[in-house]
């Protein structure tokens, strides 16, 4: 592709887009040194990207948005020639080749941009989160499921990764797993319409949507639990911990913590009535889980839906 020389109004739309740079560097990528860029009041460390590629990514993102995806993947492809290091173009590289072929040959015709993005950086997430869409849209489920978990063990407080977790789960039929999922994003991460709308859908009919919190956010979780099933869960007293903890949550079914060892107890258990009729009696927490029980809830879900779990 032959590259335009900027005029004057060239030169004022890279200095916009050099204000733009954070925006797509910043959010859950680590970079590598070489430029510092704040962001709400946060100071990041960054790679240095020239203002071609900035130029030419989001051009890409421009026609991306318009489903015009040949033109998009010449301003990726653009893009990637002035910033070979990027794992984000390999991501778009990828998105815009899977959603530029039908829907089963997506993964195959996207596979090697995804490889290359996640050799260049294995730890940023995008390549994953593409990846599982592209096979979410290919109906293998599982394979979104594996890559949208590994999205989210790289950034948990990503929405769209999360929502898609739950997606794949019940596409697999593992309905109370999506619910468990959501219930616990939903415990920790401020109150989106997106996730209020799954988690009303995996509830189903009738269930009710639970109020936002005051600040519209979780609090903060402390360390310390509360709830004294863990206690017994630990010493191996399963039927006891179910036992105190459904007392616990009787008293309280906004305690997150007496919820988490409900379930982790029922599961233990093998009881799977237990485990679905406690997925719907948490209310809206009053605190969020501590961190005990998000460590509980961890393994829970894992070893439920199968993949790794990191929230």
């Amino acid at each position: 592709m032959n590259r335009r020389r900027p005029g004057s109004a060239a030169k004022a739309c890279r200095s916009a887009l050099l204000a733009l740079s954070t925006a797509l560097c910043v959010s859950c990528v680590a970079g590598s040194g070489g430029v510092t860029r704040m962001s709400g009041g946060v100071r990041y460390e960054g790679r240095f990207v020239n203002p071609e590629a900035y130029a030419a990514y989001l051009l890409g993102v421009e026609h991306e948005a318009r489903g015009e995806f040949s033109e998009a993947l010449s301003a990726y492809l653009e893009a990637h020639t002035e910033d070979p290091d990027s794992p984000e173009i390999w991501a778009r590289i990828g998105a815009v080749r899977c959603f530029a072929s039908e829907p089963k040959g997506g993964p195959a015709a996207a596979r090697a941009a995804f490889e290359r993005g996640l050799r260049t950086d294995p730890a940023y997430y995008g390549n994953y989160l593409e990846r599982a869409r592209c096979a979410e849209r290919a109906r293998d489920f599982s394979g979104a499921l594996a890559d949208a978990t590994a999205a989210v063990a790289r950034c948990p407080e990503d929405e769209p990764a999360n929502l898609l977790v739950a997606r794949a789960l019940q596409a697999l039929g593992q309905s109370a797993e999506a619910r468990a999922w959501l219930e616990a994003y939903r415990s920790y991460h401020a109150a989106t319409i997106a996730t209020d709308r799954a988690l009303d859908s995996a509830r189903g009919p009738g269930s009710g949507k639970e109020a936002a919190l005051p600040n519209g956010g979780a609090a903060k979780a402390p360390g310390a639990a509360r709830s004294g099933a863990f206690a017994q869960l630990r010493s191996g007293q399963t039927e006891r911990a179910r036992q105190q903890a459904q007392t616990e949550l009787e008293a309280d079914p906004s305690n997150a913590d007496a919820w988490i060892a409900t379930l982790v107890a029922c599961d233990a258990l093998r009881d799977d009535p237990c485990f679905e009729a406690t997925i719907s009696r948490l209310q809206t927490p009053s605190v969020s889980p501590s961190s005990t029980a998000l460590g509980y809830l961890r393994e829970l879900l894992a070893r439920r839906a199968g993949v790794p779990v990191s929230f």
